[in-house]
Order: C-alpha cells, then sequence, then structure tokens
C-alpha cells in the first residue's frame, strides 16, 4: 500500500522537492557564473568605506627575474637619490571607482618605505633634530617586517660559508610577479585620472 498526501504519493513529491531543488541549483550556478563573466572583478565593488577588494583586481603575471648586485641605486649620490626617489610611479596613488577613492598599493608603501630608510641612514645624528630616527622611518621599518613575515619567502639562497665578501649567492633567477605590469597599470590609472580630473 503506498502512502499518499492528499493524493500524491510520496515518491512522487520526494521526485518533484529533488527536481525543484536541482532546477533552483543550476539556474544559481548559471547566474553565478554569468555575473562573474559579465562584470569585471573591479566593478563589483563601489570603493567607498569598507567595500573594496583585498588586492587590486589587475592581471600580474609570473616572469622570471634575474637578480644582481646593481650599479645603480646608491645611497648616497644625487643620481642614486632620483633612482630611489623614481621607484614608485607618480605619488604611488591610485584612484578606484565611481568616487575615485584614493589608495596605494602595497608594492608602492614598501619601495616608498625603503627611500625613506635610505634617507633616514644618511642623517646627520650630530644634530638634536636628527639624533634620533624619525617616526616615519620607524614605521617604515615595523611596515617592511610585517610584509617580509606576512609573505613568508621560503626561496633557498645558497650559503657559501668560505666567501666572507660574498656569503649569499646574489646572481640567482626568481620566479616573481611582473611588477612592470604593476606599474603600467598604476601609470595607466594615474594617467586616467589626471584626465578626468581629480572631482
Amino acid at each position: 500500500m503506498r502512502r499518499t498526501l492528499k493524493g500524491i504519493s510520496l515518491t512522487n513529491l520526494s521526485l518533484l522537492v529533488l527536481s525543484t531543488s536541482l532546477v533552483f541549483k543550476l539556474g544559481l550556478a548559471i547566474w553565478l557564473k554569468k555575473l562573474r563573466t559579465d562584470t569585471p572583478l573591479a566593478d563589483r565593488y563601489t570603493y567607498v568605506g569598507d567595500d573594496y577588494p583585498e588586492t587590486w583586481p589587475i592581471p600580474v603575471p609570473h616572469v622570471i627575474l634575474a637578480s644582481d648586485a646593481s650599479s645603480r641605486y646608491h645611497m648616497d649620490t644625487v643620481d642614486g637619490a632620483a633612482e630611489w626617489g623614481s621607484l614608485v610611479p607618480g605619488d604611488g596613488i591610485i584612484h578606484l571607482g565611481e568616487n575615485r577613492t584614493p589608495y596605494t598599493i602595497s608594492m608602492a608603501h614598501q619601495l616608498r618605505c625603503m627611500d625613506i630608510l635610505r634617507q633616514s641612514v644618511l642623517e646627520d645624528r650630530s644634530r638634536p633634530e636628527t639624533a634620533k630616527p624619525g617616526d616615519l622611518a620607524r614605521h617604515c621599518l615595523n611596515y617592511l617586517k610585517q610584509m617580509m613575515l606576512c609573505r613568508g619567502d621560503t626561496y633557498l639562497e645558497a650559503f657559501q660559508y668560505d666567501n666572507n665578501d660574498v656569503p649569499i649567492d646574489l646572481f640567482s633567477m626568481y620566479e616573481c610577479r611582473d611588477w612592470s605590469a604593476v606599474y603600467e597599470a598604476m601609470k595607466e590609472n594615474q594617467r586616467e585620472y589626471a584626465e578626468r580630473g581629480s572631482t
């Protein structure tokens, strides 16, 4: 004897509920996929308050970077200061969303901090106003420490015990994210912002 609920068998009712559930899930999956492909990731945020992504959604491919002991970026020359100062595109600020909300990206913040630390190292400590590193230098040292710990880079560097001059191999190849792609995206964002005006 089949059990029925107001003329509908439980088997048929179960099949109806299962079919409805499957149709709903399939429709939801199609809608989410369409949303994902039709709306660029950057456009899914208002960039107002806390409504922004954790990372700037731009394509950054991986590349092989040859590390070298560069003859550029001297600490204490006019040319070196200019090179350190030009490491960050423009003012390092990008503007996102309808309201053109200003942001900086971690890479620009880190590069700016390196230049601030370079300048701090060169300060004349015999004068009372520069006897101790400033708050900005302390901030930068702490920030760079946090970023290095955050990234937890486990790349192995060959340690050369018998070489006191160059104990670490500075000529390794590294797989990195393409910083030049980030630079170009920053420059393009800054160009667009300048062309549209700051209002």
